[in-house]
């Protein structure tokens, strides 16, 4: 308890009681601690039982002591009721000043000489808090008496409940043993009770038995007096089995030689078996000779014409009618161009040879017209796909004008089974033959790549353009001599196992490859496309391995400066496009004349198809005719051009075969 200008404030411990020890007071003299009922500090005294308190002030240097009046004015502040004073106080000592008497309720201040009304004054109020100090440790002590009995019983209580615990535990135990002998009491009983059960069964089966039995003793003993009683008739009857012995046994000799010769037969069968099996080996390679001659009779580069069917839009404009009229599809090998077109450029016509009606006729191995389907064109080129599996190098390209049906022809429609195009149809017919080639021990690796040549830059359509950003993509040539062929640089190759891998990566090539719309053709390829699959074959019965190559080239479409109204970067694809198809057109015309320098340099796209266009392939030149009247010039030029490449000889192609 601190005094300092009345009660100021109460302290206690946050654990037992106060203790008398803990008992202070504070003043403008010192911090107060309380003994044995005995305030003291620094500056300040106050002792006395809770009837009776001294203070005493502090005395100076001089021995006189300082006057206590920060503690009488913090008394009086206190407004405590007035103590009468002692009878000796009213006596006024010689020479000190008479203490005024004490002030009643409602009066002010002593006046600062009446220090010993002061000092009774604080007397009565140390008094009074001595009082309420003694009646709050009292307070203290019972409730400190309280809690250590309460704490006693909680520790009793602990205790018991430890108890509880250790007793409920181990009953739980018990129980637990017990219930666990149960269950084994109860699964002895169940294995006794099936026990009984089974013998039960075995009893009743046995009593069964021991009756069948008795039933068959009965009937046996019945039956040996019906053989006593037919023994006699028996012996008559034995002779003739005897013969009838004798005759099965003379049929099973007969039986046994019917065995071997059957035998015999089967063996010459098996034998017969692995002869044929050679002959169809032998005959496999056969058909590969065959169907290669056959090729070579066609022509090792050979020339398609397709014509594509007039589209929905363009039979409006043509009056509702699919006809084409300066167009004629005469045989499967020919076909004419009609002269009288108001369209019709007469310079691109000089030096073609018109028949009576005013007609020029072009002759091709093969003429497909509008009404020819992609399956009628596949099947021609699945000859040449055929040579690809059997290890030569076959090139099959696209050309004509923009707008023609090249890509519908190449590739199709996607999803879409009847319009598949040329490459997806030449994917599933490669897995079928595979599949059909295992049975002669053919097992085949393919590799695919899928690039484009955009103004004579190579670009790789199976790779992101972020992540084929500063690739440099080099076009070079192998060095086995065996089967020479181009490669380019950083190129990614995937392995297929099986078609959907390969829709999958045309699909993605499909997003990657540029596309931008002429005044001739909204969506028109504005760079030539490069599908290509490594065919490595090997024969695990004779060790023959062959490596054949198929590359599906889709060129961009050929179109005059003034009519596609190119500009800017179209006129500069426009320009790259036509100078790379001059120079194709260069390299054919060279290799047709037996020249000594082929310029296949001469722009990326002959560079990457020189093995293909060389004596040692199979090349399908496929030119797409728009049916259009308005296109009728780069017909010309297109039939023009696809008639000089037909008159072409490129030589014989070499298989890249070899045996161990």
């Amino acid at each position: 308890i601190a005094v300092g200008g009345g009660l100021r404030k109460v302290a206690r411990g946050a654990v037992g009681p106060i203790s008398n020890s803990r008992l202070g007071a504070s003043s403008g003299y010192g911090t107060l601690s309380r003994s044995n009922n005995k305030l003291s500090g620094s500056n300040l005294s106050i002792s006395g039982r809770p009837s009776s308190v001294t203070i005493r002030a502090p005395v100076n240097g001089a021995g006189v002591r300082r006057p206590v009046t920060n503690i009488t004015n913090r008394i009086n502040n206190t407004r405590a009721p007035p103590v009468a004073a002692p009878a000796s106080a009213t006596k006024k000592p010689q020479g000190t000043v008479a203490a005024a008497p004490p002030l009643e309720k409602g009066r002010g201040k002593r006046p600062a000489w009446d220090l010993k009304g002061r000092m009774q004054d604080m007397e009565a109020v140390v008094q009074k808090l001595t009082l309420e100090r003694q009646e709050n440790l009292d307070k203290l002590d019972v409730f400190g008496n309280q809690l250590s009995d309460l704490h006693q019983e909680k520790h009793q209580l602990g205790t018991h409940l430890n108890e509880m615990q250790s007793v409920e535990q181990a009953k739980l135990e018990e129980l637990s043993e017990a219930n666990k002998q149960i269950r084994q009491r109860d699964e002895s009983i169940s294995k006794l009770k099936l026990s009984l059960q089974e013998k039960k069964c075995s009893i009743e089966q046995k009593d069964r038995a021991i009756s069948d039995l008795s039933m068959e003793i009965q009937l046996k003993l019945n039956e040996m007096i019906h053989i006593k009683t037919s023994l006699s008739g028996m012996s008559s009857a034995k002779t003739i089995i005897e013969a009838q012995l004798s005759a099965a046994l003379s049929q099973i000799t007969g039986k046994d030689q019917h065995i071997t010769d059957i035998n015999k037969e089967l063996t010459d069968a098996l034998t017969s078996i692995v002869d044929l099996k050679a002959k169809i080996t032998t005959g496999e390679d056969l058909r590969k000779k065959l169907h290669n001659k056959v090729l070579e009779l066609k022509g090792n580069i050979r020339v398609f014409c397709r014509v594509r069917p007039l589209l929905a839009d363009e039979i409006v404009k043509n009056g509702d009618s699919d006809s084409i009229l300066h167009l004629n599809v005469l045989s499967e090998n020919s076909i004419e161009l009609l002269k009288g077109t108001a369209n019709c450029d007469t310079s691109s016509m000089s030096g073609l040879k018109s028949r009576g009606n005013g007609a020029v006729e072009f002759t091709y191995d093969r003429v497909f017209g509008p009404k020819h389907t992609q399956a009628d064109v596949f099947e021609e080129v699945s000859q040449l796909v055929q040579s690809a599996l059997d290890g030569y190098n076959v090139c099959v390209f696209a050309y004509g004008q923009t707008g023609s049906g090249k890509t519908y022809t190449m590739e199709g429609v996607p999803d879409s089974l009847q319009d598949a195009g040329i490459i997806p149809r030449t994917v599933t017919h490669i897995f079928t033959e595979i599949e059909r080639l295992k049975e002669h021990g053919w097992e085949y690796q393919i590799e695919t790549s899928f690039l484009e040549i955009y103004n004579e830059t190579i670009r790789d359509l199976l790779t992101s353009p972020v992540e084929a950003k500063n690739v440099a993509y080099d076009i070079k040539m192998t060095t086995d001599t065996r089967a020479p062929h181009t490669y380019v640089t950083n190129l990614k190759i995937v392995s297929v196992e099986k078609p959907a891998e390969i829709y999958s990566l045309l699909a993605m090539a499909q997003q990657h490859r540029a596309v931008a719309a002429t005044n001739v053709n909204q969506h028109s390829s504005r760079s030539h496309s490069v599908f290509r699959m490594m065919l490595n074959g090997t024969n695990t019965k004779t060790s023959e391995t062959c490596h054949g190559s198929l590359s599906l080239v889709d060129l961009a479409g050929s179109e005059r400066l003034k009519e596609s109204g190119s500009t800017g970067a179209r006129l500069t694809e426009t320009q790259n496009i036509n100078r790379s198809l001059s120079n194709l057109g260069n390299v054919i015309m060279a290799i047709g004349q037996k020249q000594s320098h082929i310029p296949y340099r001469n722009s990326k796209l002959t560079h990457l198809l020189q093995p293909s266009l060389g004596g040692s392939s199979k090349t399908l030149m496929l030119v797409a005719v728009s049916p259009l009247d308005s296109c009728i010039n780069e017909t010309v030029n297109s039939l023009r051009f696809a008639a000089k490449v037909n008159s072409c000889h490129i030589g014989v192609a070499a298989k890249q075969l070899k045996k161990n």
